[in-house]
């Protein structure tokens, strides 16, 4: 199994530290400004948030990944850890990426998390060198644990993410339900959400939004100019209530 030890990584993130105050970086590309944490593999997580999000969660989130391109893939676990909250992974596809709601249920492949959506913005696409994802992220900011309880990401706080990535490419990098590999690298970080907050956040997503595909059909990206990643679901409810019988 190739993930089969996914736990090794994100699981082994609750006794890893690598706390580091994120830092205000304004992207050139959208005018975003994000707080950012720049790992010393140098994959960068920028987020910026809605002016009201608080200790309540149920807010939308900017989330911009930007690594090396030789990263394979790359991902944040929202509440610090791999099991039972949302994860974002991304990847590259060419000129293009994918950003893929998952949630892993155990320490094994994570699944397609189907009541989270990764919504392409502009600033993304790859080069020679680096790839970007700039993705309006929503679900991601309340879940429901192993418990069943509901929990939040409180947006007026220092929170402690964790992160995940290797140099391993994805097994099918069109498909936003491609598996994919262990990761080569595993951390956390403490961000600092409070500071993350701005009321220009509509305007940012207005200013940033992609149009939608002809039909308002909501397709996988493979191009900046159909850059909407679906919200798409699997047995993640059913492998849950397995877990929790």
């Amino acid at each position: 199994m190739k993930l089969s030890a996914v736990a090794a990584g994100i699981a082994g993130l609750t006794g890893s530290a690598l706390a580091q105050d994120s830092v205000p970086v304004t992207d050139a590309e959208t005018g975003i400004t994000f707080q950012a944490f720049n790992s010393a593999d140098g994959v960068s997580y920028g987020i910026a948030l809605p002016v009201n999000a608080s200790a309540a969660g149920g807010y939308d989130i900017i989330l911009q990944v930007t690594a090396p391109i030789e990263i394979g893939w790359a991902g944040i676990a929202w509440g610090g850890g791999m099991v039972y909250n949302p994860l974002s992974i991304v990847w590259p596809n060419g000129e293009s990426v994918v950003a893929s709601p998952r949630m892993a249920y155990g320490y094994y492949q994570p699944e397609i998390y189907e009541d989270g959506t990764l919504t392409l913005l502009k600033g993304s696409g790859a080069n020679a060198t680096h790839f970007k994802v700039t993705v309006l992220a929503q679900g991601f900011s309340s879940w429901t644990d192993f418990d069943g309880n509901v929990a939040h990401l409180d947006g007026s706080a220092q929170v402690r993410f964790a992160y995940a990535y290797s140099r391993t490419p994805v097994d099918d990098p069109a498909s936003v339900e491609s598996t994919f590999s262990i990761h080569d690298s595993v951390g956390r970080w403490v961000h600092d959400l409070a500071a993350a907050r701005s009321a220009e956040f509509p305007k940012w997503v207005a200013e940033n939004t992609l149009p939608s595909p002809p039909c308002g059909r909501r397709v996988v990206a493979r191009e900046e100019r159909h850059p909407v990643v679906p919200r798409l679901r699997d047995s993640g409810r059913r492998a849950g209530a397995a877990a929790r019988a």
